[in-house]
């Protein structure tokens, strides 16, 4: 009796990652790890290699790429495709999703001279029509979880093996991953690995066992390298498959796609692997999904009742956060105007493949959702994502418009929610509102420097917030020797988090038109447990947008009420033609015959490129006294906000037409990350706060000036 044991490893490292992490695993984990394998010829296995690191290894550890090289050209290993950029395909365009594997598919071939014949499916996050999509691109198999094939209803003794799906007559082989591999390796003694697929081979003739899961786990996931290479358990785990290599045999999936016939047909339910599915619920169904796994394991019929229980959706991420709907929503749109200029006969300019580019890279998956991994919190991977979709633009703006000034408006729908935002830009500045939620400030782009300076996100309930508050009252000790899964709680606490547990009830952006009572303090502001005295900050706006010859114009107004009083809101923001500044000009109305008293603040959030970098330096109304952006400033009195970039590359001023009382306060949020409970800076809030004290029927007219300055 014998078997056949197939190994497809998967190497990432997200778009926009910090340069020290990616070298950390380098030499922690892909280096080490393609070292081993070049010692044992016999073993063969497949790879994937995302395009983000590939670009990288290509300037940074070139020795990477001839590592690979080396051992494609000995046929030890071979090398799949998938989207170049690791995104989620199926929340791309469909034209994306087959330009994005085909980009990756040509450049193996031609950096390593291989034919890719698989794809590595990112997060696995599978929809039934990618079947024709790899289909389409030249893709013959890919590599899911056999947890996709129990939810078709295929037991998991019928998983050794490969199935057949399609779409509309296009098909693709489908390998499922072993969940009991992928929980073992490299997790659990070798022998207990060899011990399960000896037993498997009782119950299948000539099984072939699939294992496909990341790289990271090999030296870069906490305490992994000391057990991998320090302790020597991938040296043992080969010597081991080598020791039993007479009825068990290594091999390439394309191999096993040539030589053996497939199990079946199946179709294959939206899935992705099972605690992916468990974060893309929302919080309170989260907690609920995981009392019942708790419940159901309790009663002993796990494995029985398992296929039939699952979380979420992967797309419901993008209902969960809408921060993340917003950045999907936006490179939906890049991609949209890049197909417009290409349509109209400028395709043949090379910018534009630049500006594909540029796109693509904004796709990357990771920035998009949060689990066990920082994800969506991580601001610097929101960063990278709007930095590439900015760049993106610049670029079409210089196929469109060549050198010479020009100005713009755009009224679309761009965030799919039946309510048009407008879009006001020139060619140093890009401005994003959305009427229909407050009038809000979504985006701010800095076209010089490609930043976005709203890329924040808001304060949210996350389903293991109660776990943090435990944990700190027990503060348990860790082994720091234990070798843990990266689903096991290997996470410490910043015992300041307590404290910092609050939520906001509405989205981080700019001209929120906020309302309250003079006995509201920063303190109860920050917390989000002050009275909203307006009906504003989240309330629809009318709007209309003009352009003339010399800048674009977009007025908002609401007439709304003020702890029950009638009140109109006025709002109009001008975008010259030139320049990287712009006007808000506010006009707010007491819409009755007696007087009211009212307080009044607009609020910004800032993110400047490097996050709360010391950098940076607030001053109000030039005071020789500064401060940093992690400071909080209660009740300064000024007429100018500034935030200074000392290495000049891009600083930020808020200039009022009056003084006012100026709050600061740093935003943070709590989130997990697969090493540590902590606090991330998102966002600086910033708001002026005027007393407004109008007679019946009265306005009061304020001007905003905000600058980047360079």
């Amino acid at each position: 009796m014998k078997a056949d044991l197939a190994m497809a490893i998967h190497f990432h490292q997200p778009t926009g990652n910090f340069d020290h992490v990616i070298e950390r695993a380098c030499d922690k984990c892909y280096l080490p790890f393609l070292q081993m394998v070049k010692r044992y010829p016999k073993i063969k296995m497949t790879f994937h290699f995302t395009g983000c690191l590939l670009e990288w290894a290509e300037e940074k550890r070139p020795e990477i790429i001839d590592m690979i090289r080396e051992l494609a050209e000995k046929d030890q290993i071979e090398i799949m495709s998938g989207g170049f950029y690791e995104p989620i395909l199926p929340s791309i365009a469909r034209g994306d999703r087959l330009a994005q594997i085909k980009m990756l598919t040509e450049y193996i071939k031609d950096k390593f001279s291989f034919e890719a014949k698989g794809a590595w499916v990112a997060e696995r996050v599978w929809e039934p029509d990618l079947a024709s999509v790899f289909n389409e691109a030249g893709i013959k198999y890919v590599i899911l979880d056999d947890t996709h094939l129990l939810y078709s209803g295929i037991p998991r003794e019928k998983t050794h093996g490969y199935y057949m799906t399609e779409d509309n007559t296009k098909s693709v082989a489908v390998f499922p991953s072993d969940k009991v591999l992928r929980y073992n390796i490299p997790f659990k003694m070798p022998e207990e690995s060899i011990a399960y697929m000896k037993s498997g081979i009782e119950k299948t003739a000539n099984p072939l066992f699939i294992y496909g899961d990341d790289g990271e786990k090999f030296g870069e996931w906490p305490g992994t390298h000391k057990w991998v290479f320090e302790e020597k358990w991938l040296e043992k785990f080969f010597t081991t498959l080598m020791e039993n290599s007479k009825w068990l045999r290594t091999v390439k999936l394309s191999d096993c796609f040539e030589e053996r016939p497939p199990l079946g047909r199946v179709y294959l339910p939206t899935a992705s692997y099972e605690e992916m599915l468990a974060w893309a619920l929302p919080e309170e169904a989260q907690e609920q999904f995981e009392a019942v796994l708790k419940e159901l394991k309790a009663s002993g019929k796990e494995e029985f009742f398992k296929p039939f229980i699952r979380g979420g959706f992967w797309r419901n991420f993008f209902a969960k956060y809408p921060e993340s709907d917003y950045m999907n929503k936006r490179a939906a749109y890049v991609s949209r105007k890049l197909g417009e200029i290409r349509s109209s006969g400028k395709e043949t300019s090379p910018l534009l493949a630049e500006a594909e580019k540029e796109l693509f890279r904004s796709q990357c998956n990771c920035a998009y959702w949060h689990g066990v991994f920082g994800g969506l919190y991580l601001f610097h991977l929101r960063r990278a994502v709007y930095h590439h979709l900015i760049m993106s633009e610049v670029l079409m703006d210089k196929v469109r418009y060549g050198e010479k000034p020009f100005c713009e408006v755009t009224v679309l729908d761009i965030d799919a929610d039946g309510a048009s935002e407008v879009v006001l830009e020139n060619g140093e500045i890009a401005l994003v509102f959305d009427p229909a939620e407050g009038g809000a400030l979504k985006e701010i782009d800095s076209k010089k420097v490609c930043h976005n300076l709203m890329n924040t996100l808001s304060r949210k309930k996350e389903a293991y917030h109660g776990k943090i508050l435990d944990k700190i009252k027990k503060q348990m000790e860790e082994d720091a020797d234990k070798v843990s899964t990266i689903h096991d709680d290997v996470r410490k606490v910043d015992n300041r988090i307590k404290d910092r547990l609050d939520y906001d009830k509405y989205g981080r952006h700019g001209l929120i038109d906020h309302f309250f009572g003079k006995d509201v303090d920063i303190d109860a502001f920050s917390r989000g447990v002050y009275d909203e005295r307006g009906d504003f900050v989240s309330g629809h706006y009318d709007f209309k947008a003009e352009k003339s010859g010399k800048n674009v114009v977009l007025t908002m107004e609401r007439e709304g009420k003020v702890s029950g009083v009638k009140v109109h809101v006025f709002k109009e923001v001008t975008l010259p033609k030139k320049g990287s500044s712009f006007q808000i000009k506010y006009v707010i109305t007491n819409r009755n015959a007696s007087p009211v008293n009212l307080i009044f603040a607009p609020e910004f959030n800032i993110t400047m490129p490097d996050a709360d970098s010391e950098k940076y330096t607030l001053t109000l109304g030039g005071k020789k006294k500064s401060y940093y952006l992690k400071d909080r400033v209660p009740d300064d009195i000024s007429r100018t906000a500034k935030i200074t970039d000392g290495e000049r590359r891009l600083s930020v001023e808020i200039e009022l037409s009056e003084e006012a009382v100026f709050w600061h306060l740093p935003v943070e949020t709590v989130s997990q990350s697969e090493k540590a409970y902590e606090l991330n800076y998102q966002a600086s809030a910033i708001l002026p706060k005027w007393e407004l004290d109008l007679k019946g029927k009265e306005a009061k007219e304020f001007n905003i000036h905000l600058k980047f300055l360079q």
